[in-house]
């Protein structure tokens, strides 16, 4: 397809979006980088295989340039290594297989399986994960070859896997990048009625679950203040009023009652790491104020007919830009902080990245990628010492680390065996032969995207 330039008054870094047909994660990202003067006079190029998508996202970026007096260059092509070339930093942000996806979670709840996202972990995530890593691989050992300087930074989902994956064949500088620390945050603030900007926090674990060492406002530890505000409310309060009350961060509250440390990011994650919170007997997540996929996701078609339609009417020009504009904290505005920091090498702190452990939580794998805290600039990206996590949360990351070590290699090796196993690692899964049907059914009904299994 043809590529257009808006107006560049000077070049800058080229930043690359792989996968830039996405309905939110694109338009967010070109919006705020109009607000970033450390970026301004950057040239943007957008690719994906969609070509529909990408000229609708040309049309808006368009327009947001326009709108907005940026000197930023935009482009556009189907072509990764065009894409590539050249390119400063890469942002992943791509979904494989939409038209299937349903069946990650269709597949597991005909075993009595189910989810309330479904993209991360358990079967469901096991099963994006397979669709997603041999063309994350592919797309990482491109970056090797074409651009081996740029930072990768990714936000495709499962964050865990698809790192693990591109870090185990290529030597890429990659770090995945999750807002959901700050949606833990945001609720303690609430809980503790303060502003979530004074509130800093040590968290280690993986994406979707990590575990919350230490709370400060300005120096100051208020965990103790956090406890007594959790120990009033649970004597002041119904089970029903603390539902409600602590809607979505429930379980996380019980969790900090038997273990010590208050989880993050939200129940919805959370408790798909640990499965008995979505099982029968527990009205599959009901009696905790769980929503079952794919309510409240994105990746429910109604949403997606709603996000599709106001794309349309932002790139025709039919609707205002301001809801665009509107937003507050979101992960588009962490990608462009971190890339910010890079671009002026100002070594700044970040609460949560997704790369190698590097020692920061002892007693789990220097190479696994964990999120952890981190610092970002001059020096690349470096972990901050977590420190060592309690005996039973160490154990509950070793275990999901080996089922997503295994679900890695059975999907660059199309190791039916090896897939079976990684099934077997995960918590959700009752019996051998459950295990079996829904990998079985999994290759057979996404079998255009796991070509690597068949025989």
């Amino acid at each position: 397809m043809q590529s257009f330039i808006w107006r560049c008054k000077h070049m800058g870094v080229k930043i690359t979006i792989i996968g830039a047909g996405s309905l939110i994660f694109t338009p967010n990202i070109l919006a705020d980088l109009t607000k970033s003067n450390v970026l301004a006079g950057s040239n943007v190029c957008l690719m994906d295989i969609d070509e529909k998508r990408l000229n609708l996202m040309t049309k808006l970026a368009d327009r947001i340039m326009r709108e907005e007096k940026s000197d930023i260059a935009v482009n556009a092509t189907t072509d990764r290594a065009e894409a590539l070339r050249n390119a400063d930093y890469v942002i992943i942000s791509i979904s494989v297989g939409t038209d299937v996806e349903r069946f990650d979670v269709e597949i597991p709840k005909k075993y009595g399986l189910y989810a309330s996202v479904g993209d991360t972990t358990g079967p469901q995530g096991f099963a994006r994960a397979l669709r997603h890593i041999p063309v994350m691989v592919d797309i990482a050992k491109d970056i090797e070859r074409i651009c081996p300087s740029a930072f990768v930074l990714n936000v495709t989902n499962p964050m865990t896997a698809l790192c693990t994956a591109m870090l185990k064949t290529s030597k890429i500088n990659l770090i995945g990048l999750c807002v959901g620390i700050y949606i833990a945050k945001n609720f303690i603030a609430r809980l503790l009625n303060l502003d979530s900007e004074t509130i800093s926090v040590i968290a280690g674990g993986i994406n979707h679950f990590t575990w919350i060492k230490e709370i400060f406002i300005r120096g100051e530890d208020v965990y103790p203040k956090f406890h007594e505000v959790w120990e009033n409310a649970k004597k002041s309060y119904s089970r029903l009023e603390m539902l409600e009350k602590f809607r979505g961060h429930y379980i996380s509250l019980l969790l900090y009652d038997k273990f010590g440390l208050f989880p993050s990011p939200s129940d919805s994650h959370i408790a798909e790491f640990l499965p008995y919170f979505i099982r029968e007997d527990k009205a599959y997540g009901s009696i905790y104020g769980l929503t079952l996929y794919p309510q409240g996701t994105i990746y429910d078609p109604k949403w997606r007919e709603q996000a599709w339609s106001r794309l349309v009417e932002w790139a025709t020009g039919t609707a205002p830009l301001d809801e665009l504009f509107a937003r507050t904290f979101t992960e588009e505005t962490l990608v462009i902080r971190v890339l910010e920091s890079l671009s002026s090498k100002r070594n700044d702190f970040y609460e949560a990245v997704n790369i190698p452990n590097m020692g920061s939580i002892p007693d789990i794998p220097s190479n696994a990628v964990v999120e952890v805290p981190g610092v970002v600039g001059n020096i690349g990206v470096k972990p901050v010492q977590v420190g060592s996590l309690p005996k039973s949360i160490t154990q509950l990351l070793r275990q999901q680390l080996t089922h997503i070590d295994l679900t890695v290699d059975a999907a660059l090796t199309g190791d039916s065996k090896l897939a079976l196993q990684a099934l077997l690692m995960h918590p959700s899964i009752p019996n051998l032969e459950v295990a079996e049907n829904i990998l079985n059914d999994l290759i057979r009904y996404e079998s255009k995207y796991l070509p690597q299994f068949k025989d």
